[in-house]
């Protein structure tokens, strides 16, 4: 009995320690949560103010996620479970560069890549006025980095001083284009893909037709490939003081030089010049320190963010505008019907935005700022009809071309009073095609057999389970055929030019910016800054205020975004290997959700990718 009590007695206690343990998690764990949120969204509203202006500090170019001109509309929920790596608006960060230019309160300026997704030839080629307008105030530019990717390297190579880790490196390999061929894949899942295409140089549909590259497409590829790697390497060679060419040199000597260094990546970027110093990270903030002039409590060199000093700046400058305006639309992504998301540019959101630039008290002219490789034909007419309203009004349209406007992004771009591209930009692109799957060879395989009657031949004309008819051919091809007669005929008559002009340029051939201005595609080369000084020429105004007319973003949006950054939800490490295979299946999901033209037509260079 004795013993049973003892027993007895210790799960009675056992039971009531649980319970209360269970009520202590019940109520504690709760509890500790809300006030954790209470912290987040604190720290959240908090960054609506930001502190003013130190008296001394460099301004801080540390961007997290991809430049982009133009911002994705998202979901509360979608804003909430968004990591650190979201969007950064590239003309915010010219702006904040063009401004710390004139302020003596900012004394250099910093530039720390690492969390930057990119960014593309054409921004830092956007970027690089505004940083040598810094550099002509007489004031420091500084890059600094453990490692640089190929992209990163070409924006921190535009700095006075670009400091690296000892045990950092570099890569600068060059640029590739290759494409997964499936048509043996297909046959071997008895997939059949429906294509037709006008152009000979269309090679959007080819990876469906064939196993490897066609050599007419390799021609014109390794064309504007090497233009767009010409002006990667021009951009590295002139800031650096590298001779014409060393670039090349070095990537092609690159396994021997290593050999000669004892494999010591960062002292061969060193020895080459691609860098100024090598320093670990205590050396290099005494360095800044210095640079910058000033130190806060911790002996820290003082920075202040983008977003911070541009809100700080324009609360201390918020007179009323008062010139006439040039307003800034951007159009970036797949070309879409309806609204635009992520990576999609959605016709009604475009022109929405056309529309509220029409809205806009003293507006003189209107700049696209294209960033699209193209996409539905409905979506791409329905943006080129409200460009042609807004030429009726007698206000100038012209187009800036940033690092693709192919395709369907040429298409929207051709009726303006003006093109404008750099030598990088991926045009072109003139051409049609159609696309879609039907299973006839899987149900013969699997021993299915369609039949049944029909009241017509059109009935029957494409169906999933028996393929494309005869009848059903001869409608797309005369359909796309059409589509593509539209297409040239516009572009020349934007372009003053015959249509067997046109269509001796056009054919589905993408060009480098550089080559569009030879053969006629586009009028002028330059950044957005050119577009918008030839758009206030066409506008005959000798100053202007510059408006941005971006998707607009609701405050549930931005408040929830920083909600997830405090939160800091995880994301893959960028070297994992499922994160690289996440990248190479984004661009087939992409095109899968790019897929909603209503007669599924399209104007799309799928090999327009971004450099």
């Amino acid at each position: 009995m004795v013993i049973w009590r003892v027993i007895r007695g210790f799960f009675k206690g056992l039971w009531r320690g649980l319970s209360f343990f269970n009520k202590a998690v019940m109520t504690l764990v709760p509890l500790a949560v809300t006030l954790y949120l209470v912290v987040i969204v604190a720290l959240a509203f908090n960054q609506v103010a930001p502190d003013p202006i130190p008296e001394r500090a460099a301004l801080l170019i540390n961007p997290t996620g991809a430049l982009v001109e133009n911002p994705t509309p998202l979901e509360p929920i979608e804003a909430l479970m968004q990591d650190s790596a979201g969007e950064v608006l590239v003309f915010r960060v010219k702006k904040a560069i063009k401004k710390a230019a004139e302020d003596e309160r900012i004394t250099a300026l910093v530039l720390d890549l690492k969390a930057l997704n990119g960014p593309s030839i054409s921004h830092v080629q956007e970027l690089k006025s505004a940083v040598e307008a810094f550099q002509s105030s007489g004031k420091p530019v500084i890059a600094v980095g453990d490692y640089f990717s190929q992209s990163q390297y070409l924006l921190a190579s535009q700095a006075d001083h670009i400091l690296l880790h000892p045990e950092g490196g570099i890569d600068v390999s060059g640029f590739a284009v290759y494409r997964n061929y499936v048509r043996e894949l297909l046959d071997n899942v008895y997939l059949t893909m429906n294509v037709f295409r006008v152009g000979e140089s269309k090679s959007a549909v080819e990876p469906y037709l064939r196993d490897d590259m066609s050599s007419l497409e390799r021609g014109v590829v390794s064309q504007w490939l090497g233009d767009v790697w010409g002006s990667y390497t021009g951009l590295v060679e002139a800031p650096r003081q590298m001779e014409s060419g060393f670039v090349d040199q070095f990537i092609n000597e690159f396994p021997d030089r290593l050999e000669i260094s004892g494999g010591d990546a960062a002292a061969l970027m060193l020895e080459a010049g691609f860098v100024d110093e090598l320093v670990t990270h205590r050396r290099r903030d005494e360095m800044l320190a210095d640079w910058v002039g000033a130190t806060d409590d911790e002996g820290l060199w003082v920075s202040v963010s983008v977003n911070d000093y541009l809100a700080a700046w324009e609360s201390e400058n918020d007179a009323a505008e008062t010139k006439p305006r040039i307003a800034v639309v951007p159009i970036e992504g797949e070309l879409i019907p309806g609204e635009s998301g992520r990576g999609f540019a959605g016709s009604d959101t475009v022109v929405a935005q056309l529309e509220r630039a029409l809205e806009q008290t003293g507006l003189r002219a209107v700049v696209l700022r294209i960033n699209s490789p193209g996409g539905s034909v409905f979506a791409s007419e329905v943006i080129r009809q409200k460009i042609l309203e807004i030429q009726t009004l007698d206000i100038p349209v012209v187009a800036s071309m940033g690092s693709v406007a192919a395709s369907g992004g040429y298409y929207i771009a051709a009726d303006a009073d003006e093109i404008w591209a750099h030598a990088s930009t991926i045009t072109g692109s003139i051409g049609v095609f159609a696309a879609f799957p039907t299973v006839e060879k899987l149900y013969e395989w699997a021993g299915v057999t369609p039949d049944g009657v029909s009241t017509s031949s059109l009935a029957t004309a494409a169906r999933l389970d028996t393929g494309v008819s005869d009848t059903g051919r001869r409608i797309i091809n005369s359909m796309i055929s059409n589509v593509y007669n539209d297409f040239v005929t516009l572009v020349a008559a934007g372009r003053g030019k015959t249509w067997d002009e046109i269509n001796g340029v056009a054919g589905g051939r993408v060009w480098s910016g550089e080559d569009a201005l030879a053969v006629g595609l586009v009028d002028s080369l330059g950044g957005l800054q050119a577009a918008l000084d030839a758009a206030a020429s066409l506008a005959k105004i000798q100053s202007f205020d510059t408006l941005y007319i971006g998707t607009p973003i609701s405050a549930e949006q931005r408040f929830f975004e920083q909600v997830g950054k405090e939160l800091g939800q995880a994301s893959l490490p960028g070297g994992s290997v499922l994160d690289r295979l996440s990248q190479q299946l984004a661009p087939f999901i992409r095109l899968s959700d790019s897929l909603q033209d209503p007669a599924g037509m399209y104007l799309r260079c799928l090999e327009c990718g971004e450099f």
